[in-house]
């Protein structure tokens, strides 16, 4: 059984690990040293009760993945629109509970002020690109070998979800 609930600071150690994990085995982060719990913190500190969220699946006593809805940039400009994230356990890959997280997420954020969604996807990752998909994300275009860690140039796609539409959420 799966429950998901809002992260808290008790979290931190194994959110630590799984966003540790993704930097050694993926370019779903660009980040390229391990992050500290005193990072983790700090990144926490983002998270409340309006647009800015974080959530947590728990499955057999252990995070089996996290998703968060963050400010896209600190300009007044971008206040109704965030940027999603979302990291899944390996060992939980493929089992739901990426939609799980997000189904939660995009619950909790309805009846908020917002109008956009944003996210970039890192590629190749078919499996990510589809789950925003069945979302309702749209592409909205390709930041070609834009970054570049470990040596490797990194493209990026970007996709878009309209959250002022009635019925916004799946």
């Amino acid at each position: 059984m799966m429950l998901i609930r809002p992260a808290d600071h008790n979290d931190l150690p194994a959110l630590m690990a799984l966003r540790n994990w993704y930097i050694d085995h993926s370019y779903a982060t660009f980040d390229e040293q391990h992050l500290s719990l005193r990072q983790m913190a700090q990144w926490f500190t983002q998270f409340n009760t309006g647009p800015h969220r974080c959530f947590v699946a728990v499955a057999d006593g252990e995070i089996a993945g996290y998703c968060s809805s963050q400010a896209y940039r600190a300009h007044p400009a971008f206040r109704h629109t965030i940027e999603t994230s979302i990291y899944v356990a390996a060992k939980a890959a493929r089992s739901g509970v990426g939609s799980a997280l997000y189904q939660h997420l995009f619950d909790a954020l309805r009846g908020q002020d917002l109008h956009r969604a944003v996210v970039g996807i890192a590629l190749p990752n078919d499996a990510s690109v589809a789950l925003h998909e069945k979302f309702g994300f749209r592409r909205i275009g390709v930041f070609d070998e834009y970054a570049m860690k470990h040596g490797q140039r990194i493209s990026s796609v970007w996709m878009e979800k309209n959250l002022s539409e009635q019925g916004w959420h799946t």
